[in-house]
């Protein structure tokens, strides 16, 4: 399921992003360990995504994040692993614990500078409907 939802999703990515020139220098960073992000997800994309059209920091620190939807008092944490499959190419794997049940999610992210890009978001488990869903937006890293 994990290898089939990451080639589903840079398979979207490809063709999404296609039209979109990566910069000379573009490489996404090894970790994100103690870095920040700053996300804003499609509106459009999947309107029935809770977080669709809505901006979000996401901090990472010690295998853990913290999600905040700003302009809201919303604060989700949770677990995550980071991998770079390719220079340009990272994926964050998500996992968020809820009274009623877990969340798994997945971002793939392509840089279209060094601290710029476009994502998607899979969801492939979790207690909010519907369970699986995708998204796509654009992430922020903050400089160091």
């Amino acid at each position: 399921m994990h290898r089939a939802t990451l080639v589903i999703g840079l398979m979207a990515m490809t063709a999404a992003f296609a039209s979109h020139a990566v910069e000379p220098g573009c490489v996404m960073p090894k970790e994100i360990e103690g870095r920040r992000f700053t996300n804003l997800s499609d509106a459009a994309w999947r309107p029935d995504n809770p977080h669709a059209g809505r901006m979000v920091r996401v901090d990472f620190s010690g295998g853990r994040y913290l999600l905040s939807v700003l302009g809201s008092r919303q604060r989700h944490h949770g677990s995550y692993t980071y991998t770079r499959l390719a220079p340009t190419i990272g994926v964050i794997d998500m996992h968020e614990a809820f009274e009623a049940g877990d969340s798994r999610y997945q971002l793939v992210l392509i840089c279209l500078t060094p601290l710029k890009g476009r994502f998607v978001f899979t969801q492939s488990s979790g207690p909010v409907v519907p369970e699986h869903r995708q998204n796509g937006g654009i992430w922020t890293l903050q400089p160091r």
